[in-house]
């Protein structure tokens, strides 16, 4: 049988098929960008990149995608 392939929804690269939309990469990138979010919430996108070392290309399409918004992380705390 075929091994099914699809590309990450971020960095639009080929990975195996996965429950996530993201490879294995871009998922850890976003795990780190939410948690330095959480810990700091009034950062510009550009202060994201740099603290993190995610490219902020990356970053800025996490944004555009919704992942790791302000709103979504604050609904959560509450």
């Amino acid at each position: 049988m075929k091994e099914f392939v699809r590309n990450c929804r971020l960095c639009k690269k080929p990975m195996k098929s996965s429950p996530f939309m993201m490879c294995p990469t871009c998922l850890r990138d976003s795990e780190q960008i939410r948690s330095f979010i959480q810990k700091n919430p009034h950062v510009s996108v550009t202060e994201i990149s740099r603290y993190t070392k995610v490219p902020l290309e990356k970053v800025e399409s996490m944004v555009y995608l919704g992942y790791n918004s302000k709103n979504e992380l604050e609904s959560e705390l509450h």
